[in-house]
């Protein structure tokens, strides 16, 4: 029979989804290809993207299951006032904001709402990261020491000091704040309204990935004490706080990304406590569980 889909790549993807969650243990490349009568290439190129995502995992065994983006998709399987609480941040600061789960090696976006005046870019639900400098510098001076030097050796060598630095103000003050890197605020500010703009799911997957990684890396510097304290304007790209689970470990985390090229010191003030706010009801809502 001809295929009569309106869109047959989509319904592939659809066909493998539903194939996974049914399927009581992880299938290989070659089963699922088999099962739906696809070429093995087709299911590579599907799961890569899905596994991407955070849609699909892929076991040792090179086996595929459903991943954590589909089975906590949405901030449904989250505690009833995740969502109204970071509704409340984005109405508070104009700026987007998403909560992550922290797991050793990676964070995983559980839930994103943008901002009236500032989109969070290209960061969809399931989005994860691998757990390096800077990512996750807000939880790590709650974890175990093991965790934080594993953290610490993974930074480069010439921010080695900046990440230990980091560890010991994120601590102090309980929030991480991040800048762009000198004289890259206006680039900062293309690629986000690039992103906005366009939508995330309307580029390539390559595209959007480069660009991305572009914009992490143009706004992932820490800012120091003396910076923090200076009575100066200056760029603003993200801020993140520790969200504690029911055993008190910073499982979670806040992030706000106001992505301004020109704050001052009482606009960022009013940013870092909007962000501790906000993660201490998040800490209140995840321990009443």
């Amino acid at each position: 029979m001809p295929d009569r889909s309106p869109s047959p790549p989509t319904r592939r993807v659809v066909e493998v989804v539903s194939l996974l969650a049914a399927a009581p243990d992880p299938m290989s490349v070659a089963g699922i290809a088999d099962r739906l009568d696809i070429a093995r290439a087709t299911a590579t190129a599907i799961l890569a993207e899905l596994d991407s995502a955070g849609w699909v995992v892929r076991d040792p065994n090179r086996g595929y299951a459903i991943g954590p983006a589909l089975t906590g998709l949405g901030s449904s399987t989250l505690p009833h006032g995740v969502g109204e609480i970071l509704t409340a941040l984005t109405v508070r600061t104009g700026s987007g904001a998403t909560l992550s789960r922290i797991e050793p090696d990676r964070l995983t976006v559980l839930d994103v709402r943008h901002g009236p005046d500032r989109v969070v870019p290209g960061i969809p639900v399931g989005h994860r990261i691998p757990l390096q400098f800077p990512a996750g510098a807000s939880v790590m001076p709650w974890r175990a020491a093991a965790e934080q030097n594993t953290w610490l050796a993974a930074a480069p060598d010439a921010e080695r000091r900046t990440a230990s630095t980091l560890l010991a103000l994120v601590r102090e003050r309980g929030v991480a704040v991040f800048r762009p890197l000198a004289d890259d605020a206006g680039m900062v500010d293309l690629l986000a309204d690039l992103l906005g703009a366009m939508g995330p799911e309307l580029l390539q997957p390559q595209l959007r990935t480069r660009i991305l990684r572009q914009l992490a890396a143009l706004t992932s510097r820490p800012y120091s004490k003396h910076e923090l304290d200076a009575d100066t304007t200056l760029p603003l790209s993200y801020l993140a706080a520790p969200v504690f689970d029911t055993v008190g470990s910073a499982a979670y985390e806040v992030q706000l990304g106001p992505l301004r090229a020109a704050t001052t010191k009482l606009e960022r003030d009013e940013y870092i406590c909007a962000t501790l706010d906000a993660a201490r009801s998040l800490t209140a809502v995840m321990t009443s569980r």
